[in-house]
């Protein structure tokens, strides 16, 4: 363990920007954009700071910066491909070069500069000058191509957000780990390895298939992307450890694991995860009989994960890319026998992810089972499970996408499927596309600053945002590259995957851009360095997480505003990091580098 606790970085990232030295005071001065019409107008920052000053504005330093501010208003806007100085740190370029939106322009003074107030000044004029002179010359490269974002941002966040499941890895973590703060933890579970679902340790086999089929599926229908950023060794490292973890659940044909710890009892122990008492009383394994117990939610998204995993693992890791796809039929057929919510049939289950929909996840789970197999009968039993739920207008079908429901992924899946091998060959095709093309009208409700939720959502907003992102990235991905609904998808998801990033007024994201999140409701990362303990202590304290678990997605603003989030460790609904909040973060991140490129 190291003595002064770091963000841990993605392979090959430098360390986040460091934050301005005490030393140096900030003059932030706002104006409007008058950004050319190919891009977004809204408030550009240009920050001047010098390294070494007084400690309150040299005179004339606020006269320097309204001066210089008129004249590098275009010329911040299509500052993209000019790199901020490091210090102070500066916010993230928009993450998608298509449409960038300005950026904060950073000049920095000289020491020698701050000898006379006077001289200060000058400086300051004279620095101006020199980033408009700079900017002026880019611009027309700015606008033809602006590459600087996508190379910049998205990869190396997404480099983060697999990092952040490696810190949710239970069992016996591999020489690799790259999580320094992590050790072996809960190895022995009646099944050990998995994911723990959040800042706590159960794991839930619901949530580990969910967002396990994300990540798979961001990894095979935008491999370019991660390719792009070097990831595509970590995102199949990432898929694998889940699969194994669902595939060694399944005790028998008519056996599986869903949840490892009661989360009543786990919730009243807060320390490292080695650490937990862990008897079978404290730590209790729940396992269904899916001959009796009909769980078709959670045996469906498993079937999912298993069916994906072994799309992107074939190659790589061909002997359990078989084994997954067995497993992943037989979870299928139990879950499609014997019908039931997973909850509903296991007496005294606990309230934890309480599924609502069980139709969605078999339609689900047979799409990836055709891409798995080719067997058309697959995609007559994905339509059966449309039409048995209502189809485009039943009440049930949802177009929120969460560990909850995935009619919508399983839409695009399908309609990926068809692109393929033509939608004639694909029943339900036209229900699927009309269901897609109308989602982004159903109940869906935007802030002042832009985030899209559900009118109705508190919890894991940026979850519900990003998650639609990834989907309509990837139904994005099967449209003729400039058409006009293509151009809308990518809009709507690069302005969720900026929101998260910090483009407002803050990043959402730990570890990456200006004033991330801190306090993140999380045990491990509350926990100082060994020796010292750990109990509901580190919870109550004030301070930031001595542990920084890089690349978590927080839930986000609660609503109705942009002002409902707080840095709070004990807020557990804006500001809780959990592996499902991340999943459609990271498919959405390589979909950006992908079609970006």
């Amino acid at each position: 363990m190291v003595d002064t606790p770091a963000a841990a970085t993605g392979p090959g990232s430098p360390s986040p920007t460091p934050s301005t030295p005490s030393s140096a005071f900030t003059l932030t001065a706002a104006f409007p954009c008058a950004a050319p019409s190919a891009f977004t107008a809204l408030p550009a920052t240009l920050t001047v700071a010098s390294q070494s000053t007084p400690t309150s504005p040299a005179p004339g330093a606020v006269a320097a910066i309204t001066a210089a501010a008129p004249s590098l208003t275009t010329a911040a806007c299509a500052a993209i491909p000019i790199t901020p100085a490091p210090s102070p740190s500066t916010a993230p370029i928009a993450c998608a070069p298509t449409a960038p939106t300005p950026s904060s322009l950073t000049l920095a003074a000289p020491p020698a500069a701050t000898s006379t107030p006077g001289a200060f000044a000058a400086a300051l004029a004279a620095t101006a000058s020199a980033a408009e002179a700079i900017s002026a010359a880019a611009s027309a490269s700015a606008l033809a191509a602006p590459a600087t974002p996508a190379a910049a941002t998205c990869p190396r966040v997404l480099g983060y957000s697999y990092l952040f499941y490696e810190a949710q890895r239970s069992g016996k973590l591999p020489p690799d780990n790259r999580v320094p703060w992590r050790s072996d933890a809960h190895t022995g579970d009646l099944v050990p390895g998995g994911w723990y679902d959040a800042g706590d340790y159960i794991k839930h086999s619901l949530t580990i298939a969910q967002s396990a089929t994300f990540l798979a599926w961001g990894a095979i229908d935008f491999s370019a992307g991660h390719s792009t950023a070097g990831q595509a060794g970590y995102a199949r490292a990432a898929v694998k450890w889940a699969a194994d973890y669902l595939r060694a659940c399944h005790l028998a044909p008519d056996r599986f694991v869903g949840l490892i710890g009661n989360p009543d009892i786990d919730h009243n122990y807060w320390g490292r995860p080695q650490d937990q008492d862990t008897s079978p009383a404290k730590r209790p394994t729940y396992v269904w009989n899916l001959t009796t117990q009909g769980a078709s939610d959670l045996v469906g998204i498993s079937a999912a994960a298993l069916a994906s995993a072994s799309v992107l693992l074939r190659d790589a890791h061909p002997a359990d890319a078989a084994s997954y796809l067995v497993h992943a039929r037989q979870l299928y057929a139990a879950g499609n026998a014997t019908r039931g919510l997973f909850s509903k049939t296991y007496s005294n289950y606990p309230w934890v992810y309480a599924s609502d929909y069980y139709r969605d996840k078999l339609q689900f789970a047979a799409g990836w089972l055709y891409r798995a197999t080719g067997e058309a009968a697959y995609l007559s039993a994905a339509h059966r499970h449309w039409t048995d739920a209502g189809g485009w207008n039943g009440d049930e079908v949802s177009p929120y996408v969460s560990y909850d429901v995935v009619y919508g992924p399983a839409a695009v899946l399908l309609l990926g499927i068809a692109r393929d091998i033509g939608s004639a060959n694909v029943p339900g095709y036209s229900q699927y596309l009309a269901f897609i093309n109308d989602l982004r009208r159903w109940g869906i409700v935007q802030t002042s600053l832009g985030m899209r939720r559900p009118n109705w959502s508190q919890w894991g907003n940026l979850r519900y945002a990003n998650n639609a992102g990834m989907t309509l990235l990837l139904r994005a991905s099967q449209l003729a590259p400039g058409s006009a609904e293509r151009a809308s998808l990518l809009s709507f998801a690069k302005s969720q995957v900026d929101y998260a990033l910090g483009t407002t007024y803050r990043s959402f994201v730990v570890g990456w851009g200006v004033n991330p999140p801190l306090r993140v409701q999380h045990a491990a990362a509350s926990c100082p360095n060994l020796p010292a303990s750990c109990d509901w202590s580190n919870f109550d304290s004030p301070g930031p997480n001595p542990q920084v678990i890089t690349g978590a997605l927080v839930a986000g603003p609660k609503g109705p505003g942009d002002d409902t989030y707080y840095d709070r460790r004990d807020d557990y609904v804006s500001n809780e990091v959990t592996i499902d909040y991340n999943a459609g973060f990271t498919a959405a991140l390589a979909g950006l580098v992908t079609l970006a490129a």
